[in-house]
């Protein structure tokens, strides 16, 4: 069995907790000042009063409880007052000190990144003289290896072969920043804007700045701004237009709605699996009462090239969707939902897997598309979203691999809250070469496929994550299926797929 966490989606917190005992105890307080205002008028009733003439010495034992018990009511009172003070102060300490221990940490990953800066900026004048000759010996050496073939020579006397350790050295850098994630992630929110602003000798309380704004780098997203400015001066990474048209689907159409959170994302993995450029594909559902819902699965990344082509599904869709800006993937989407006829009032369900959850995240945070489109649910899986402001009315399940990097990529853990549920997955290869789906496969393939450094993010590994998961029951899978059980119901009526490519001016 696997493990696994789950933050948000109605999960109650130790400061929620803390606020409901809170409120619990101010109901209390108020049934009981009902109750002592209510004995008070009694000790005036006039039946009462004439009772006591002719028993004076009653009457004044009487009126001797009636002081006591006022006295003990109203220390009481006092008394519960306090421990409501208590428990609020509490729940208020909770959160600023999760805030502040957050800001603390942050801060000095900022004054690192800062330091750092500037270290480079002030040492240049030295390093780039020391870096030119260095350089120069070692591009040589390199070049009379290959020549002279004294790699083999080395090999053989040594039995070093360069080739592999150097490839050897490039997985190790790149399987160590997906199994510690949550250190690479940081590093990109803080550290990196912190060595660009030092570099440029501005003041570091900049880093502390807040908004869209993007005339400094201070987190991930001002960074991959930066980043994408100096990519397009050289012509990389560049925007364009979409030409979007209807097409065979890369899989044959469902018979029935998908039954659960596993056959959603297999149906969503399929739709650019294998392929040049991805599909969206959108399954129409009509429920048992005639109500008609739509699933709008959206295709993850086929195209590493930083030089865009035709492809939609490439890295400048990945680049330019994670600095929040406007791409053709989400312009398919539109185009896709408009020809499909979907109705501003129909329940429509986004699905996104690492690119494609960019794409349906970015979406489900745009007022101007909400306006258009019903969007009432959203499953993202391995996809960067805390960034994105997602709607509070469309309910959220995030599924991650712990020792998954792309999800990392903003730097933030997804929003705990009662309508966005986040389950984090600890990825384990040895558990997941148990799952039926993968039981053809040699244990030489299941190797190969386990030992590539980013396996934590392929969706072979996710859908076999999210089937034990499933199997071994999740309340984060639970709570999705059951809130959004017109997706999984009712009849498939019809599936539409759009295929696209940029248009070049």
């Amino acid at each position: 069995m696997i493990d696994s966490t789950t933050r948000g989606g109605g999960r109650i917190t130790v400061d929620e907790r803390a606020d409901g005992s809170g409120d619990a105890l101010q109901t209390v307080i108020s049934d009981i000042g009902d109750l002592s205002i209510e004995a008070a008028v009694g000790d005036f009733d006039l039946a009462t009063l004439l009772t006591q003439v002719p028993a004076p010495v009653t009457a004044l034992n009487l009126d001797a409880c009636r002081l006591r018990f006022h006295t003990q009511l109203a220390a009481s009172v006092l008394e519960l007052e306090a421990t409501m003070f208590a428990v609020r102060a509490a729940a208020f300490a909770y959160r600023q000190a999760e805030k502040g221990l957050s800001e603390v940490f942050g801060g000095l990953l900022d004054a690192l990144g800062y330091a750092t800066g500037r270290i480079i900026a002030i040492s240049l004048p030295v390093v780039i003289p020391v870096a030119l000759v260095v350089g120069a010996q070692v591009l040589v050496v390199t070049k009379i290896l290959d020549v002279a073939g004294l790699d083999d020579v080395i090999a053989k006397q040594f039995g070093i072969d360069l080739g592999k350790t150097k490839a050897k050295a490039k997985e190790a850098l790149i399987t160590f920043a997906f199994e510690q994630s949550d250190v690479t992630g940081a590093v990109i929110e803080h550290v990196l804007p912190g060595i660009v602003v030092g570099f440029l000798g501005l003041p570091p309380f900049v880093l502390n700045s807040e908004g869209n704004h993007t005339f400094w780098p201070h987190d991930s997203t001002s960074m991959t701004i930066w980043v994408l400015a100096g990519a397009n001066k050289f012509g990389l990474l560049l925007p364009s237009d979409v030409e979007v048209w209807k097409a065979k689907g890369l899989t044959p159409p469902h018979k029935e709605p998908p039954r659960d959170v596993e056959d959603l994302f297999i149906r969503e993995a399929n739709c650019h699996r294998g392929a040049d450029s991805g599909q969206v594909r959108i399954e129409e559902i009509v429920g048992p009462g005639g109500k008609t819902r739509y699933i709008v699965y959206v295709p993850a990344t086929t195209d590493w090239s930083p030089k865009s082509g035709d492809n939609t599904t490439d890295l400048t869709t990945n680049v330019q969707g994670m600095a929040g800006n406007d791409t053709v993937m989400r312009e398919m989407v539109r185009q896709a939902i408009a020809d499909a006829g979907i109705g501003s009032d129909a329940e429509v369900m986004l699905v996104g897997y690492s690119q494609g959850g960019i794409t349906a995240g970015s979406l489900a945070a745009d007022p101007a598309f909400l306006d258009d489109v019903n969007v009432t649910a959203l499953m993202t899986v391995g996809a960067p979203v805390s960034d994105f402001a997602i709607d509070s009315g469309i309910d959220v399940l995030s599924i991650e691999h712990e020792q998954d990097l792309v999800p990392d990529l903003d730097g933030n853990e997804n929003p705990a809250t009662k309508n966005w549920s986040t389950v984090t997955v600890d990825y384990d290869p040895d558990e997941l070469r148990k799952v039926p789906e993968l039981a053809d496969k040699t244990d030489a393939e299941l190797d190969e496929m386990f030992a590539s450094a980013g396996a934590a993010h392929s969706s072979v590994a996710y859908a076999a994550s999210i089937g034990l998961l499933l199997r071994g029951g999740n309340s984060g899978f639970d709570r999705f299926t059951s809130k959004n059980s017109g997706f999984f119901s009712g009849d498939l009526a019809k599936t539409r797929d759009y295929q696209g490519k940029r248009k070049r001016h």
